[in-house]
């Protein structure tokens, strides 16, 4: 079992800004990258924070993310666009990609956008947040990590394909739904190896396609799609939104022959829905409430101590960090300091 130790939000956040400023990258790209993976901690998904941070700076040594890029739009409408990023990261060509979709949804009540030719963007959470802090109704898909076994088979065909969707609300936190298509994220496979702990059954099947609890098998074979048949059909229709509408890379072959020479060249999907062309945005919140109230009025199952909706967990443990700091494994914290000493960062 590993051992943990806490660490403050604002110390994770000069660190990684540091770690990505010594890699090479512009310093206002880093500080996004700051903010973007910090987020990710500080909302309880570990999975997607700061523990990816010594696998970017291997990317970044191996020539596979291009710390300049000549991100291009390739085709574009009023309410449309699609960028070829060039090999960049993930998160960052992904804010340029949410902000054109709000922009353009408050000028024409929708925007969408497609991304191919990226990296890993962690959380989709952070970018659908970004519309519904703007007034709009945001959705974020991506066709990452080809992990996942079809429906009635057993070898990993198909994407995670994560996806998110935030709407505004009047109560302190905002409804946001951030989930993969399989039963859970592959990284919570890899937090379980760093835990030394087994896996719930139902998560993933070994290499023969048999059922495992051992984190180390299921990385051998392929994580499982939520609800079964449901999951792997909306799983396939994230991949066409986001890598075949996109023009990049999808399903398992990934699509081209070109993106074949290089992992995890995946590919994304971004809308906004500017709520007030429908309704004014203050009766639309109000609406939430009742909504939300409602839900939570509901007689409690035995055992239950409420009734949550997406983004209300995510919002406590936020306060939580903030106040207390972030318990984080400490191998992770010593390959990320490992890292740093490396680079010179202090």
């Amino acid at each position: 079992m590993s051992e943990y130790r806490v660490v403050k939000p604002e110390r994770l956040r000069e660190l990684t800004v540091g770690i990505f400023v010594k890699l090479g990258m512009p310093q206002d790209d880093a500080h996004r990258m700051g903010d973007i993976l910090v987020d990710a901690d500080l909302r309880g998904v570990l999975s997607h924070g700061t523990r990816f941070i010594p696998t970017y700076a291997k990317w970044i040594k191996d020539g596979w993310i291009n710390l300049h890029p000549q991100i291009k739009v390739v085709a574009e409408s009023a309410s449309t666009v699609a960028y070829e990023a060039d090999d960049s990261l993930g998160h960052l060509v992904s804010v340029k990609a949410m902000e054109s979709c709000i922009q353009r949804a408050k000028q024409f009540g929708i925007g969408a956008a497609t991304v191919a030719n990226a990296r890993h963007c962690g959380a989709m959470a952070y970018y659908s947040q970004m519309a519904a802090d703007a007034g709009c109704i945001g959705h974020a898909v991506t066709n990452g990590g080809v992990l996942m076994a079809p429906y009635g088979g057993i070898d990993p065909t198909i994407g995670l394909n994560p996806l998110s969707w935030a709407v505004p609300t009047n109560k302190p936190w905002t409804l946001n739904l951030d989930m993969a298509t399989a039963v859970v994220a592959a990284s919570k496979v890899t937090q379980a190896i760093e835990k030394g702990e087994n896996i719930p059954l139902g998560w993933a099947i070994d290499h023969e396609g048999v059922p495992t609890v051992d984190p180390l098998e299921a990385k051998k074979g392929a994580m499982l799609p939520l609800g079964g048949v449901k999951g792997y059909g909306l799983a396939i229709i994230l991949d066409v939104l986001a890598g075949v509408l996109g023009g990049g890379r999808f399903g398992a072959n990934q699509g081209l022959e070109k993106y074949q020479q290089k992992q995890q060249n995946y590919s994304h999907f971004f809308m906004a829905i500017d709520i007030e062309k429908f309704i004014p945005l203050a009766e639309f919140k109000d609406r939430m409430d009742q909504m939300i109230d409602r839900l939570k009025a509901g007689r409690l199952a035995p055992g239950s101590t409420g009734i949550l909706l997406p983004g209300e967990i995510e919002y406590n443990t936020r306060l939580r960090h903030q106040s207390e700091g972030i318990s984080y494994p400490v191998p992770v914290l010593d390959e990320l300091e490992k890292l740093a000493t490396e680079l010179g960062v202090a």
